[in-house]
């Protein structure tokens, strides 16, 4: 199962807007996902294998981050963007051999 974590300053707004738009995402591309959101300074606490947030959290998040670490952050330009997220979700699985069926 896949484990996404959703980021913003808070925790609330924008974190939340993330994880209703990538579990119809998931949903649709039948990727069984465990998705949650919080605040920028709580992520580093769970344990995910993709964070979605924006610039400037994810500059935030990469600062003291492992090469390794800093791949699974996943930068949003729009943050409730069906299109943007399905396409940069399917990319990092392809880039990390998670991704058996060609979604297109």
């Amino acid at each position: 199962m896949l484990k996404v974590l959703c980021v913003c300053g808070c925790g609330l707004g924008s974190s939340f807007a993330i994880e209703m738009t990538a579990k119809a995402v998931l949903k649709k591309l039948e990727i069984p996902a465990q998705i949650e959101h919080t605040t920028v300074s709580e992520a580093g606490a769970f344990k995910s294998d993709i964070i979605l947030t924006s610039k400037t959290f994810a500059d935030i998040l990469t600062a003291d981050a492992s090469e390794e670490e800093a791949k699974r952050v996943i930068i949003l330009n729009k943050l409730t963007d069906k299109e943007e997220i399905e396409t940069k979700i399917v990319a990092f699985m392809k880039a990390q051999n998670l991704m058996v069926v060609n979604h297109e």
